[in-house]
C-alpha cells in the first residue's frame, strides 16, 4: 500500500482478473496489476510473470526427467483423466 493511501485511508483499487486459460485441472488469470493467478481447485497461487516462467521451466524439466525414468509399458500420465478441477 502506498504511503498516500495509508494516510488518506483509501484502499488501492481492487485487481480485475481476466481469464487467460482453463483446463480440467487448472485455470490461469492475469490481474490488472500484472500478477498471474494459478487456480488449482480451491488453491490459488499468485506469481509475478517472471516467477511463473521459472515455474514452467521447472515443471518441464521435471516431466522430462520423469519420462526418462518411466518404462514404455507404464503410461506416465496414467492418472490424468476426466477429473474436474477441484476434484483431484
Amino acid at each position: 500500500m502506498s504511503e498516500h493511501s495509508m494516510r488518506s485511508g483509501s484502499a488501492p483499487p481492487p485487481c480485475q482478473p481476466t481469464r487467460l486459460a482453463e483446463s480440467a485441472v487448472a485455470a490461469v488469470d492475469v490481474c490488472s496489476c500484472g500478477m498471474l493467478q494459478l487456480h488449482l481447485g480451491a488453491l490459488t497461487l499468485r506469481f509475478a510473470p517472471c516467477a511463473a516462467t521459472e515455474l514452467l521451466e521447472t515443471l518441464r524439466d521435471a516431466m522430462a526427467r520423469h519420462a526418462a525414468h518411466v518404462d514404455g509399458a507404464q503410461a506416465p500420465f496414467g492418472l490424468c483423466g476426466p477429473i474436474g478441477r477441484g476434484q483431484a
